[in-house]
């Protein structure tokens, strides 16, 4: 009987198309025990649970490399409302970005804290490094917290987030491989002097009076351009991985395809909503973001940065926010906080727009989702894989079951949705979290964080 327990499975997945990120599709079994992945076979094994996956892929937990949280509210409630709403979509990973002017030394072990009683997901922190006292910790950030992914901001927000210099990226990338870890270096790559200018002529031209539609103006190309090829010679120069986080415009992409023949150091992520929304679709002032929404050809460009392999990753630079907070029913653009949630429909929108509406392989785009930002952020194969000892956080998709966005019936705590009146192709319909299943149908079947702060 002792023998028989030990060959019993905890879960099996069942009659599933099993998606290799990368590799293909195939029809196999899947096995979780222990909260890992046991075995992939045709074969049938005894299970103290079954899911009948029959017509459905089943994914590795999808990863959301970049999301914002506790910004407009507190952190242990955002760790709760936004990383259930994430689960409840098929999201199991996210990697947030930890900033302000504060040392890490001290604001870390509370972050960390608050990760592991609140959060539904596991957490992947990126710290910010904006001034000259966190460049000097970078070493015991790496060390003492085994973070190992760092964000530099070469175009700012006035006010609230500093620019930094090319000679401080340097340095930066210096202290990174001091560290002896192996780390990359995110970074908001647009140039700042070139934005302030842009930014400056629409107000002197426009004024009050200016649009959604004119906010992105405020952005033109060139900004992202100039800075993708500047920041790509840093790292050259510095032979240090950078990673370019929310790409958005399609001539980058024209400029990456060159760049990435020769030089080995630099990845880049887009994301969910540039990849489906231009600065002309109907939700108005809600688009507010920085980067800027463009126009049908950007989102073109970066799908097919996706399909070539220029593009590595999809995140969705979630800020969540209410209609309040982003004071949204003020009628000037300048007034408004750029922003909003979008980690919920992350996965759908991917491959509504992906896979069914441009027929990118599923393994493809899901490679953006799963392998490569476990593998860019050193967390691979714990995550981003079905490969037996892997984490058993399992994402199953019905790719075609169609539903309508509203925001009065999504998870998250934002009371608007930048999606509103659209219908998507392709949801999660079940999530496994280590080896449990914790969400089913859009609903939540296992209410407790579970989460943790992953280590590298």
């Amino acid at each position: 009987m002792k023998n028989a327990d030990q060959q019993m499975m905890d879960i099996a997945i069942l009659n599933g198309k099993v998606v290799f990120p990368d590799d293909g599709v195939f029809a196999l079994n899947v096995y979780i025990k222990d909260g890992k992945i046991s075995c992939l076979t045709e074969g049938d094994l005894p299970a103290k649970e079954t899911v009948d996956a029959s017509g459905k892929y089943v994914s590795p937990g999808i990863i959301d490399p970049h999301i914002h949280l506790g910004l407009f509210a507190p952190l242990d409630l955002e760790l709760t409302t936004e990383t259930q709403a994430a689960l409840i979509s098929g999201v199991t990973t996210q990697g947030v970005f930890l900033g302000g002017p504060q040392s890490h030394l001290e604001s870390f072990p509370g972050v960390k804290a608050s990760i592991e009683k609140n959060s539904y997901t596991d957490i992947i922190p990126h710290l910010v490094i904006g001034n000259a006292q966190q460049l000097q910790e970078i070493e015991e950030y790496a060390n003492t917290f085994r973070v190992t992914s760092f964000k530099v901001y070469m175009n700012g927000i006035p006010g609230l987030i500093p620019d930094v210099s090319d000679s401080f990226i340097l340095d930066v990338c210096e202290k990174m491989k001091k560290s002896g870890k192996k780390c990359i270096l995110c970074s908001h790559t647009e140039n700042a002097a070139l934005v302030a200018r842009a930014v400056e002529k629409l107000r002197q031209t426009k004024g009050e009076a200016a649009t959604i539609v004119d906010w992105t103006d405020t952005h033109p190309d060139v900004v992202e351009v100039e800075a993708v090829d500047r920041l790509a010679h840093l790292a050259q120069e510095a032979q240090c991985p950078v990673y370019i986080v929310h790409l958005a415009s399609g001539e980058s992409v024209k400029l990456l395809k060159k760049i990435r023949q020769e030089n080995k150091f630099v990845n880049v992520e887009t994301t969910s909503p540039y990849l489906s929304v231009t600065r002309n679709h109907p939700q108005g002032n809600a688009l507010k973001m920085e980067p800027p929404f463009k126009d049908q050809k950007d989102v073109d460009g970066l799908w097919a940065g996706i399909a070539e392999g220029i593009i590595d990753t999809i995140g969705t630079d979630n800020v969540t926010m209410t209609i309040s907070e982003k004071n949204l029913n003020s009628s000037n653009i300048w007034e408004i906080m750029p922003g909003y949630a979008a980690s919920e429909h992350h996965l759908s929108v991917a491959l509504d727009e992906g896979v069914l509406k441009r027929q990118i392989p599923i393994e493809r785009v899901l490679a953006c989702m799963t392998k490569n930002p476990a593998v860019k952020f050193g967390i691979y194969p714990q995550k981003g894989s079905l490969l037996p000892g892997s984490d058993a956080d399992v994402t199953i998709i019905d790719l075609e079951l169609v539903k309508e966005v509203t925001a009065k019936e999504t998870n998250t705590r934002s009371d608007f949705s930048i999606y509103e009146g659209r219908k998507f192709q392709g949801w999660a319909v079940a999530t496994i979290k280590n080896g449990k299943l914790v969400a089913r149908d859009g609903k939540l079947v296992k209410k407790e964080p579970m989460g943790i702060c992953l280590e590298r």
